[in-house]
């Protein structure tokens, strides 16, 4: 157990502030247009290009994550397990995952595993960004 304090989300605070987003996406250009994208949408982001990176940054917050965008494809842990892991150090926190190979037994799995939606790369900016803010309201 850390003896940091916890930097727990209140969707009432991300209101009052700018929220951020958890970008976790292994593929740098991806990541990049990604984290172009949210920033003009007025988002605070953090990115992690591994699973592990992602996990450190919810045990040892540095901002507190109002949601997180995950690749369901990672090269150190696969998408259900991190979602679930994710899910264990932040209950309420929605996950949303995208992939560009995941089939619909795979979307259920991480469904399952505590994803809120699950969507299929590329998805267009305006989706990617409706998805965003309907799951922090």
């Amino acid at each position: 157990m850390s003896s940091q304090p916890s930097l727990k989300r209140d969707r009432r605070a991300a209101k009052e502030r700018q929220p951020t987003v958890l970008l976790v996406e292994d593929d740098e250009n991806t990541l990049c247009a990604m984290d172009k994208l949210f920033l003009r949408w007025g988002y605070l982001v953090l990115t992690a290009e591994t699973g592990h990176d992602a996990i450190g940054m919810l045990e040892q917050p540095i901002a507190p994550v109002d949601v997180v965008l995950l690749d369901a494809h990672l090269p150190d842990v696969d998408g259900p397990a991190l979602t679930a892991r994710l899910r264990e150090l932040e209950p309420t926190l929605p996950i949303v995952v995208c992939s560009g190979e995941a089939d619909a037994e795979e979307m259920a799995e991480l469904l399952r595993s505590g994803a809120v939606r699950c969507f299929s790369k590329p998805m267009p900016a305006d989706e990617l960004r409706a998805a965003v803010e309907t799951v922090l309201r």
